[in-house]
């Protein structure tokens, strides 16, 4: 990496920081970079003098924090998931890829809006391991009710954000949909569940598919190849947190009435190890 791509991919990230998260110091920096604290803290220095009107330093809290025109530069350029390298945030999707030219496209579907400003709390509270009360709204309750909930990560399932939390209403880890946050979080101190007393979110689990049973031998095949099978079967590891999603991506979270629509499916054995983890209509 030369020079000037070094200095950019640091700016890069000091301005991913400060958009998500709403401050940035030195640590962020030695720690993404593995850089000493006086080198950290010289990028800090060079960025503010570059852009002084995008930051201010709060000796308080020892850190910087955005200006409003900064705030208002970033909403207007940035997505958080560009930010997935940073944060506990684990992108579930099976093992394919889509490489983007000029004779392949990618079919975007609408994502959830999400607003810097109004997850900050989340993430600094993922970051610094501390519980927090912030309002949320469900199918089930259309209000906003406040909740405290205990956040170790962020989740992207394709097409919305989830935040893996222990919920104090409920006494057990769940999902909640990031947009449905309102932003006006209250730090509650120290989490005291925290990510190692998330046993489904540790436990990895083995998800093995193969060709819907219905086929010809010769459709099998066919759909083997299609999914780069191994002896008529493909594994997917994966945290048993994320099943349910991993379900969704690979459509078959549901049994469909014919096998083309169907093509893969569950091996009997897969299903009877994570049946405690699929979702109950399955």
């Amino acid at each position: 990496m030369d020079m000037d791509s070094e200095v950019n991919d640091r700016y890069s990230f000091v301005e991913q920081v400060l958009g998500w998260e709403g401050e940035i110091n030195s640590t962020h920096l030695s720690v993404k970079f593995l850089l000493t604290r006086q080198s950290a803290s010289l990028i800090l220095k060079q960025y503010r003098k570059k852009y002084p009107e995008y930051l201010t330093y709060m000796p308080s809290l020892k850190t910087f924090i955005p200006t409003d025109k900064f705030n208002h530069y970033f909403s207007q350029c940035k997505h958080l998931n560009q930010f997935t390298n940073y944060l506990n945030i684990v992108t579930v999707r099976p093992n394919t890829a889509l490489v983007e030219n000029r004779l392949s496209y990618e079919v975007e579907a609408p994502l959830r809006n999400i607003n810097p400003i109004q997850i900050r709390p989340i993430l600094k509270a993922i970051r610094d391991k501390n519980a927090i009360d912030i309002g949320y709204i469900s199918l089930s309750t259309p209000d906003y009710l406040d909740r405290i909930i205990q956040p170790h990560a962020l989740i992207f399932d394709g097409l919305r954000w989830h935040v893996r939390a222990y919920c104090n209403k409920n006494h057990d880890f769940r999902d909640f949909t990031l947009s449905r946050f309102n932003g006006d979080g209250v730090i509650e101190g120290e989490a005291l569940k925290t990510v190692k007393h998330d046993d489904v979110w540790n436990t990895i689990v083995e998800v093995i598919i193969e060709a819907d049973p219905r086929f010809s031998e010769q459709q099998k095949r066919i759909i083997e190849q299609d999914f780069q099978m191994t002896d008529g079967i493909k594994k997917i590891k994966i945290r048993a947190a994320l099943v349910n999603y991993l379900l969704r991506r690979l459509r078959i979270d549901s049994y469909k009435n014919s096998p083309e629509e169907q093509q893969i499916v569950l091996t009997q054995e897969c299903r009877k190890n994570i049946d405690q983890y699929l979702p109950r209509h399955f």
